[in-house]
């Protein structure tokens, strides 16, 4: 058996015709169906396991859809060499979302790449206001029970900032993401019938999916080339230019990747630190890569202290993130750290801060020591960071 989530324009006998089946066999698997002239768009029905994705119907409303704006579409997909492309389409709001996947069947391991795209099909142009940094949600589930086995925003981090992004008649925005058939556990997903919900997460359109079907059919798992030379839980610092004393300009420190950050000659030891905010008023990162022990527990350390020079106001948050991924460069675990008010952070006059990731997931080969400031109204402030360590403690 499997589930079938109805679409706007459905009826039970129009599901039980694409289904090869009848609207007492329907009846007979869902009990909960009192009356077959009352089903509602999102409910869930069991069907007979009869079909696969690529021959799953097409809801009425998806038709009509279809045949309305089939010339934006087939523009749409041709513009992006996407013709002949499984897809779906729903409109929002005046939006056309059209969710398109490379295939509808996959083999274990292979990619799956997604694309969404956000058509303003009105004679108006549309506004869309999101509080984060995050633009859309994937969401993929079993077909035979509905469960969610992924999620795209598992583990990321989106930094908190407001932004608002404009489409104008006939222009799209457009959302890609290659699904590694990894799940929320790290885990390669088993083979069967799937799901994909996509979201616009801008305010007014976050709750309303789009969906579409595909299968993952059972296969050889391919086996990945590893690009990261294997590490040892030897307890030596893993971060490269850990103390900021090298500079290859006085905003940027070598072998880290750093926005709206300065050199320091305020320095907890050696000649130099590194100052978050060189704009107060603007969002500063701070981030390293490098390989890791994948078992391994680590304990990260660094001294921190609030640049208050000339009794700036401080109005911010200070955050601090690891990243775990996989080969294909997918987040598989998060050790999330703050974030943390000025009150916390002493002016001037440098903290030790130190927390352990955990287990690092077995699946992740590299890890990323993020640092976030983010101000807010107000904010006058910066940040001083020196000293920064990433040790291995165990296996």
């Amino acid at each position: 058996m499997a589930v079938y989530i109805v679409q706007p324009g459905d009826t039970l006998s129009r599901i039980a015709r694409c289904f090869n089946t009848t609207v007492a066999e329907l009846q007979r698997l869902n009990p909960q169906i009192a009356n077959i002239n009352e089903i509602f768009v999102g409910q869930q029905i069991t069907v007979p396991d009869t079909v696969t994705p690529t021959t799953t119907p097409t809801p009425a409303g998806q038709e009509e859809l279809i045949r309305r704006y089939r010339s934006i579409i087939d523009a749409v997909l041709r513009n992006q060499g996407l013709t002949g492309a499984p897809f779906s389409v729903r409109l929002v709001g005046g939006l056309l979302y059209i969710l398109v996947l490379n295939s509808s069947t996959y083999r274990l391991g292979e990619p799956v790449q997604i694309r969404l795209f956000k058509v303003n099909v009105t004679n108006r142009p549309i506004v869309l206001r999101y509080t984060t940094g995050q633009r859309f949600e994937l969401v993929v589930r079993r077909a035979a029970d509905n469960v969610e086995i992924w999620r795209y925003s598992r583990g990321r981090f989106f930094t908190q900032v407001t932004a608002t992004i404009t489409i104008r008649p006939n222009q799209f925005a457009i959302y890609g993401f290659t699904w590694d058939q990894i799940n929320n556990l790290g885990n390669q997903v088993s083979p069967g019938n799937f799901i994909l919900e996509a979201f616009n997460v801008a305010q007014g359109f976050r709750d309303v999916p789009i969906r579409i079907g595909f299968r993952i059919e059972r296969g050889v798992i391919p086996t990945p080339t590893p690009t990261v030379p294997p590490v040892e839980c030897t307890g030596e610092n893993l971060l490269r230019n850990p103390n900021f004393e090298s500079w290859t300009s006085a905003t940027q420190p070598r072998d880290w990747v750093a926005t709206n950050v300065r050199r320091s000659t305020v320095a907890f030891t050696g000649r130099f630190a590194v100052e978050m905010g060189n704009i107060p008023d603007e969002p500063a990162t701070l981030s390293q890569t490098f390989p890791i022990a994948p078992g391994s527990n680590n304990r990260v350390s660094f001294r921190v202290a609030e640049d208050v020079e000339g009794s700036r106001m401080g109005n911010f948050t200070f955050g601090v993130q690891v990243f775990f991924r996989n080969r294909a460069g997918t987040v598989v675990g998060v050790a999330p750290q703050g974030p943390f008010s000025p009150a916390l952070i002493e002016d001037e006059v440098y903290e030790l801060f130190t927390f352990t990731t955990g287990r690092v997931p077995a699946t992740a080969v590299t890890a990323e020591l993020r640092f976030t400031f983010t101000p807010r109204t107000t904010n006058r402030s910066r940040i001083r960071i020196d000293s920064a360590e990433f040790r291995c403690l165990s296996l």
